[in-house]
């Protein structure tokens, strides 16, 4: 008798679940049958959320993210860089302008909604901003990101040993060629360099693409846009360019040293040929630059490079060879480089803040070295002052002074 009630017991316990569970069912099938649009909201959001998370584990394999980048993301940005490339101004730019203007106005009418209790409302708000937000990201993720994770660079760089007894003619040689591409430039009396504008830079770095033939590199080649509309901010972040994949759109900042337009021109291109990493980016325009025949685009790139090459001239075994060397230097050149350590100087009110973000973005993407990963790669020298490894600069100088032997 006490057995039957026991089992009794069990089975009223269980039906009290199951009906519990069956009003939690229909309550929300309820709920989702009233706030339809809402519910499909939340799908997609979550859809979203689950394609990012897979495309963070994707990119992590070398493979699938070499195998996206030549496949997927150089048919994208074909695509869609041969439409944005016709339009004259910056889609990022005014991208982002829209995109801050609607959040601005989201959060506003979200306070609104809450202030009237209209909740529902304010969720649906929420659910708009996040699939936005969330849109951009995966399409980032899906382009720009996959990128951060290719295979090493491939570029011609010289793989032999350089004794020390040759660093003094080898850096006398580019000495000599960047005082000719000095003689053919123009420099006005405060030392800034005269440069040609946008649209010409942009001809001519990418008549220098089309000759270098690359396995690496897309073949596609855009056109780098000026930004009219924020270039003054940019300048007080120390930003010279910016590249946005998912318009397949490269951006220089037209308020940089007319020095460094060239070389940055170069560089935001690259990274919309494959070259998604900073010192990748860094190395690939240097090797346009310094290729070049014309002599704008390579003391541009010689005024990206040229310390790297010079500091080889303190490992000669004589002391005296650097003061020698650097005094051959042209004046023009060097009144140049104090013209525009100055101006950066002047402009200088939000560097630290950009660096910190810009160090964060690059570690999240997968550059270990965060915003140290820009410029040359480091240069190896043992405790009798021997340079033991060259950096990429140096042996991309050396690869050109030896070609031309």
């Amino acid at each position: 008798m006490l057995e039957d009630c026991y089992y009794l017991k069990i089975i009223q316990e269980n039906n009290l679940y199951f009906e519990h569970y069956f009003i939690y069912i229909i309550t929300m099938m309820n709920f989702i049958k009233k706030h339809l649009a809402l519910s499909i909201k939340l799908g997609i959001l979550l859809l979203l959320i689950i394609l990012f998370v897979i495309f963070i584990i994707l990119k992590n394999n070398v493979a699938i993210a070499e195998s996206w980048s030549t496949g997927f993301t150089a048919t994208f940005i074909a695509v869609v860089g041969t439409i944005t490339k016709e339009i004259p101004f910056s889609l990022l730019e005014v991208g982002a302008i829209i995109l801050v203007a609607f959040i601005i106005f989201f959060i506003v009418m979200m306070i609104i909604d809450f202030k009237h209790k209209e909740i529902f409302t304010a969720f649906h708000r929420i659910a708009n901003i996040a699939l936005i937000i969330f849109s951009i990201l995966l399409t980032y993720q899906a382009t720009a990101e996959m990128m951060y994770n290719r295979k090493p660079l491939e570029i011609p760089l010289y793989k032999e040993a350089v004794a020390k007894e040759e660093f003094k003619g080898i850096i006398s040689y580019f000495i000599d060629d960047l005082n000719e591409c000095c003689n053919h430039l123009e420099f006005l009396e405060d030392g800034n360099i005269v440069a040609p504008d946008i649209s010409e830079i942009n001809e001519k770095v990418a008549l220098e693409y089309n000759d270098f033939q690359s396995t690496y590199l897309f073949d596609f080649t855009t056109k780098a846009k000026p930004m009219y509309l924020s270039s003054w901010l940019y300048r007080e972040f120390h930003i010279t360019g910016i590249t946005f994949i998912p318009f397949g759109e490269a951006n220089v900042n037209f308020l940089n040293v007319n020095a460094g337009k060239a070389f940055t021109l170069a560089h935001e291109l690259a990274h919309t040929k494959g070259a998604m990493r900073e010192g990748d980016a860094d190395l690939v325009a240097s090797y346009i630059t310094l290729h070049s025949s014309d002599y704008y685009l390579r003391y541009s790139g010689y005024y990206y490079t040229i310390g790297s090459l010079m500091t080889l001239a303190r490992y000669t075994g004589n002391d005296a060879d650097y003061n020698e060397l650097y005094n051959k230097l042209d004046v023009r050149f060097k009144k140049n480089i104090s013209f525009n350590n100055k101006y950066w100087k002047e402009h200088n009110k939000a560097n630290d803040f950009a660096n910190w973000w810009n160090d964060l973005y690059l570690k999240m993407s997968g550059e270990k070295e965060g915003s140290s990963s820009y410029g040359d790669s480091s240069m190896h020298v043992n405790p009798d002052k021997e340079v033991i490894v060259f950096s990429n600069y140096q042996k991309l100088y050396f690869d050109i002074f030896y070609s031309k032997k």
